[in-house]
């Protein structure tokens, strides 16, 4: 059985004026459907299953759906997705709850398309607000807007968040190993963190982690943090929630070759393998995992992702691959590999070449894949950082650094600067640097490269897109 985080449910009085709120905040949000109970909503979705759900009442009659949407405008409830209905409430009633029997649901959205789920309360009636409900698709939705908001983390202050952490325990939530009642991960969903956290069960003595929202009045019980394809970082009170936004790296034009890439992955992988987190909610390795390496050809996968992207650069025409001796190639940066393979790709004029090295391990051929650009090549990227189990993030984390890679690559701009044994490195949120920096002086030198202003030392070219 599988669960996370499915969706945040808002009551507000008139759903036109609750979609232009959260429009104008940078958050789009398009009609749902109705329920036949005779609620209404409007969706605030993006390419994620996530989503926030604005609902109203639809109609002047009563039931207990209505009323309680009437009765109180804010969040409301939230829902948590499985994949087995059953077993999640077995799991539920072993732990101690008494969740309703199953009901099904639907709606029919704006385009006719009938969404079928069932569902059932854990708490004391509909929308409880203390505890979630329990939704399992039967006939999903499809993905949102490509270019939608992404939810990240939910933080919620419970009446009495011991139940919800027990509940979140039960369906399988992977606890935080510094607040294992309080932090909880899913590696299908978004985070989701009980407030107060209070202090930590690891760490220095006295530490302590808190969130607070000023907005001149009482913090919101509900806090939401969504990734969205462009702007700032921002934070609005929205009905009732403390909602932040933070650019992802959808704003970058080369974002938009990912799923071309996915499909190029799905194509070349063969019979290799995805892994899981080996340390998930932040647990701390064991000792002995620093000098154990359990199966280092499983990193091959990664190699392949990296692959997988010079083939969408060269089948689409912006690119064209050679393969190059790897005793010829130059690489700059700090702990660079020796290569086995090395593989270049030109784009047009005024781009900086992507290089892309398989390097080997003492145990496994190709293990190490390494991303850079130019000539000499600077090198923006390798993974896995060492190869021991203890560094080990599972591939999905591994797949997304290869990613952050490529786009940086293909994005342009400044890339890196150099002076001696100093070095500035941009990166899709900031910079990285080495050697001894007086306080700001990072940010100085890529912005003097950017200007022109300093051209010694620095790498840099146009865009690939």
């Amino acid at each position: 059985m599988s669960a996370r985080f499915d969706h945040l449910v808002i009551a507000v009085e008139d759903l036109d004026e609750a979609a232009s709120r959260w429009g104008a905040a940078g958050l789009p949000a398009s009609r749902g459907g109705a329920h036949p109970v005779g609620t209404e909503n409007v969706l605030v979705r993006g390419p994620s299953p996530a989503y926030v759900e604005l609902i109203a009442a639809g109609s002047g009659e009563s039931n207990p759906w209505l009323d309680r949407v009437r009765s109180a405008p804010g969040p409301i409830s939230w829902a948590i997705a499985v994949d087995d209905l059953d077993a999640a409430r077995t799991a539920l009633v072993a732990a101690g709850f008494d969740p309703d029997p199953p009901v099904p649901g639907s709606r029919r959205t704006p385009d006719g398309d009938l969404l079928e789920w069932r569902v059932c309360d854990v708490g004391s009636g509909p929308y409880d607000g203390a505890l979630p409900f329990l939704i399992e698709w039967t006939a999903p939705m499809g993905p949102g807007p490509a270019d939608g908001p992404v939810v990240e983390h939910v933080s919620l202050t419970p009446p009495d968040p011991e139940p919800l952490a027990d509940l979140l325990l039960a369906l399988g939530f992977v606890p935080s190993e510094h607040w294992p009642r309080r932090m909880f991960h899913s590696a299908q969903g978004p985070a989701i963190s009980l407030l107060p956290v209070g202090t930590p069960t690891v760490g220095e003595p006295g530490a302590s982690w808190f969130m607070s929202w000023e907005d001149g009045g009482d913090e919101p019980a509900v806090s939401l943090t969504l990734a969205v394809p462009g702007g700032e970082l921002t934070g609005h009170p929205l009905d009732g929630v403390a909602v932040s936004t933070r650019p992802d790296r959808r704003r970058f034009a080369a974002a938009a070759l990912l799923p071309a890439v996915d499909e190029a992955f799905a194509r070349l992988r063969g019979d290799l393998a995805d892994w899981p987190d080996p340390h998930p909610g932040g647990r701390r390795p064991a000792e002995d995992e620093y000098s154990r390496v359990t199966d280092p050809s499983r990193y091959r996968l990664l190699g392949v992702r990296a692959d997988a992207w010079v083939d969408v650069l060269t089948s689409t025409g912006l690119g064209v691959a050679e393969t190059v001796d790897p005793a010829a190639a130059t690489w700059l940066g700090e702990h660079v590999l020796t290569p086995s393979r090395v593989t270049l790709v030109r784009g047009r004029e005024g781009t900086q070449p992507v290089v892309v090295a398989r390097c080997p391990s003492s145990e496994a051929a190709e293990a190490f894949v390494q991303v850079g650009v130019g000539e000499p090549t600077e090198v923006l990227d390798r993974q896995p950082d060492c190869g021991c189990d203890a560094c080990d993030t599972g591939s999905a984390d591994l797949l997304e650094t290869v990613d952050t890679a490529f786009v940086l690559a293909l994005s342009g701009g400044v890339y890196a600067v150099r002076e001696g044994d100093q070095v500035v490195r941009r990166t899709l949120d900031g910079w990285g640097s080495s050697g001894r920096f007086a306080r700001g002086e990072q940010a100085a030198w890529l912005a003097e490269a950017a200007e022109g202003r300093r051209t010694a030392g620095v790498v840099r070219g146009e865009a690939w897109l």
